[in-house]
This record gives C-alpha cells, structure tokens and sequence, in this order.
C-alpha cells in the first residue's frame, strides 16, 4: 500500500508540476476585475496552425526605422513569428544578409476595444539590443496623429536603456515621448520568465498591472477646455505585440547576437 501511495502520489505530484509551470490556471486579475467584468475576447494561442489567428492579427511590414531609428525590418514571414505547443512567438533574427527581420502583429481593424481590463501573459527577450513591446493604438485618430490620439504602453522592456526596469507608460498630446503624461516601471528579476502585465481601462483612469499588483495610474483629470489634450482615451484602441531592435530604446545589438524572442502564452479582455 505504501508503494501504490508513493507512486499515486508522485503521480499527482508532477501533474500539479506541470499545471504550475504552464500556470495558465492561476488567476492574477485585480478582485475588481474578478468580481465586476467579465472575458469578452481572448487569444489562446492554442491552435494547430502555425500561423497567429487571421480573425484577430494583421502586420505592420516594413524597415522604415519606425520613427525611432530601429534596424529591423518587419516581416509576415513565419520565421519571424509563429504559433506552436500553446504559445506565439516573435522572433527577431539576423537573416542571410546580416541584416535583422521581426514582427509586429496587430489587432487593427479586427479586435479593438473601448476600455476593459486587458491583460498579455508574456516572456520579454532581455537580450542587449532588443526593445519588445505590449501595448495599445487608436483606432481611429480622431483628434489627430501621434501624440494627439494617444498611446498606451502596457509594458516595455529595453536592457540597453533600462536594465531590468519594465516600463509602463501613456502619451497624449498633454505629455509625450521623453515627458510623458504618465510612466513608471518595475524592476524584475527575471523577465524571461512568465509574468502578467495588464491595464484597467475606464472612463475615470488607467492602471497598471504587474503580476495582479497595482504599479502606477494614470487619472482622468476631467478638464473642461480641450479635454482631449490629456484624455484622448475614450475611443477604441487596438493591440499591438512586437519587438523591434536597436532604434533610440534598444540601443547598440551586440554583434554576435543571432536573434531574440518574445512568447506570449495569451491577449485576455474582460470588460
């Protein structure tokens, strides 16, 4: 009896193991989220084919530099970003030519949103040089191109300019760039391990989650006068997920450096 216990319970114990380290079953949402909203939308990432979902991603392409001076060029290329055992993965990586190719998935004009709590179980490449990014765009500019329609930044992670400080961080017209209206960071150990970053988005505020713990906020100042200058964000936005390399963040990529890679295990909206 001793040995079936034994047995029966190493059993249980290595499927309890395996559950926590996958730890897609434990809940980090803030108890308001628990208890007043509800999933509405949500990327698994559990498919069968290798390509992210075409109901809820497109591309940005290009290797213009992006307004920061980046190296990549981004690609739909399943090099650069695929779907396998349960997670997607953005990968930047150095091609034939010496030159680096990544991807930047959006949700543009398939999944946007107009506040909720939204939430991206993520590992970050900590690699020098590489600048991934979670974060969220208006879908329309309705009060005018960057900074005027804002940004939410859910997190940010550059070794080169932050060390292990992962940012969060909104611009509008009111602050922006270098000042933005509100920014802050946590320092992690490890962010190529498995973590929460989310936002609660509402009519009165922004918050930032890191792992279920509030970070920092961004109030609703509710001006009278052009009101829009410092909350753009009652308009729908849509989901951004990519990695750039070098550029004003990432900084000088090591010349040995062959690529890097951003896992997301899920994109979850409550709302």
């Amino acid at each position: 009896m001793n040995k079936i216990f034994i047995s029966t319970f190493t059993a249980f114990f290595a499927i309890t193991l395996s559950l926590t380290s996958c730890g897609k079953q434990k809940d980090l949402r803030p108890d308001y989220v628990k208890e007043n909203m509800k999933l509405v939308w949500a990327d698994e990432f559990d498919g069968t084919d290798s390509e992210p979902n075409s109901d809820n991603w497109t591309y940005n392409t290009g290797s213009h530099g992006w307004g920061n001076s980046e190296v990549q060029n981004y690609t739909k290329s399943r090099e650069n970003s695929f779907v396998s055992g349960g997670t997607l993965k953005i990968v930047a990586c150095k091609n034939e030519k010496n030159k680096w190719t990544s991807a930047r998935l959006i949700s543009s004009f398939k999944q946007s949103f107009t506040y909720g709590y939204i939430e991206f179980r993520a590992k970050l490449p900590v690699e020098k040089g590489s600048w991934p990014a979670l974060w969220l765009l208006p879908q329309s500019n309705e009060y005018g191109n960057w900074p005027r329609s804002g940004e939410i930044d859910v997190v940010e992670y550059a070794t080169n300019t932050w060390g292990k400080k992962a940012y969060g961080t909104v611009h509008c017209r009111a602050g922006y760039g270098g000042k933005a209206a509100n920014s802050d960071y946590i320092e992690i150990k490890n962010a190529a391990a498995w973590h929460t970053y989310a936002i609660l988005w509402t009519e009165d505020s922004i918050q930032w989650y890191f792992d279920g713990k509030l970070l920092t906020e961004y109030k609703n100042p509710r001006e009278q006068e052009n009101g829009w200058m410092s909350w753009p964000f009652n308009k729908s936005f849509y989901i951004l997920m990519n990695v750039a390399m070098g550029g004003t963040l990432g900084g000088d990529i090591p010349k040995d450096l062959q690529k890097c890679q951003m896992e997301i295990d899920y994109v979850r909206v409550y709302q």
